[in-house]
Parts: structure tokens; C-alpha cells; sequence
């Protein structure tokens, strides 16, 4: 078998789930969708995260991103990327940090950034998984902190 032939169906499988799951993350439950946008943008040197900034309640994701990297922007920072965003116009959002150490022995700062549009629970929950999913080395037993807890 050529290694294309393998490649383009894990490629599309990746998608498929890939979307399943950013659908998933920013669709209410109960169908009903109001337009909006929030998002987490982190400012990272060699990899490292150095510091958050948020924004909600914007009229668009987009929006809400521009506003938290020109607040980092402000602040000095040059590399700044989203980390997490939705579209709720109105619901909850948590940010975690952790520190620890690598499995090489850096120090390493970590942020996790979720939305929920029914609990503050479930948001927390969204930001354990953002955090494994920017922080591979990390795990619950290195523990986190809640640093924002926020309603809009």
C-alpha cells in the first residue's frame, strides 16, 4: 500500500472529528444559537506561556480576539495566539494556570481557557481539556488554579 493511499483517509478522519468537536464546544445544547463572541488569546515565548488576556461579550470572535491580542500587543508582547474562543452571547467562562515542571526539568507556565453557555462547572471542565491540549507534559496531579471566573 503507497503511504498516500493510508494518509488521505487519517487526513479526512481527522477533520471530520476535528470539526465534530469545535461544533460541539460551540453549540448550545439545547439548539437554540444567539451570535456573539469571546475568546483567550496567549502570549508564548519558546513555548512558554507568559501571560492570558480575554475578552466577552464582543459582537463576534473575531472581534473578541482582535481585542485580547491588541491588549497583550499593548502590554509588550509580540507572539501572541488565540487559545480558545466561542460564540455564546452569554454564558460562563473560566481560566486556569498551572506551574510545573517538564519531564526535562523547565519550569513551565501553562493557561487553560474554557466557555459554557448553562454552567460555570462545565466551563472549568472546557478549560482542564484546553490546558491538556496546549500542555502535553502536564497532568492533574501537578494541580491548577482558577485565576478568572467570569458570567457575561
Amino acid at each position: 500500500m503507497k503511504p498516500s493511499s493510508i494518509s488521505l483517509p487519517f487526513s479526512l478522519a481527522l477533520l471530520v472529528t476535528a470539526t465534530t468537536i469545535a461544533y460541539a464546544q460551540t453549540n448550545p445544547p439545547n439548539g437554540h444559537y444567539e451570535a456573539g463572541g469571546s475568546a483567550c488569546v496567549v502570549a508564548k515565548k519558546l513555548g512558554n506561556s507568559m501571560a492570558i488576556q480575554w475578552a466577552t461579550g464582543e459582537p463576534s470572535v473575531a472581534e473578541a480576539i482582535d481585542k485580547a491580542k491588541q491588549e497583550l500587543n499593548n502590554q509588550g508582547y509580540e507572539f501572541v495566539f488565540p487559545q480558545s474562543n466561542s460564540n455564546f452571547r452569554h454564558g460562563w467562562m473560566v481560566i486556569i494556570k498551572t506551574r510545573y515542571r517538564t519531564y526535562t526539568g523547565r519550569e513551565r507556565t501553562s493557561y487553560g481557557c474554557g466557555f459554557d453557555q448553562l454552567t460555570v462547572e462545565a466551563a472549568e471542565q472546557r478549560a482542564l481539556s484546553n490546558l491538556r491540549s496546549y500542555s502535553w507534559g502536564w497532568k492533574p496531579s501537578l494541580g491548577y488554579e482558577v485565576i478568572e471566573k467570569n458570567q457575561y
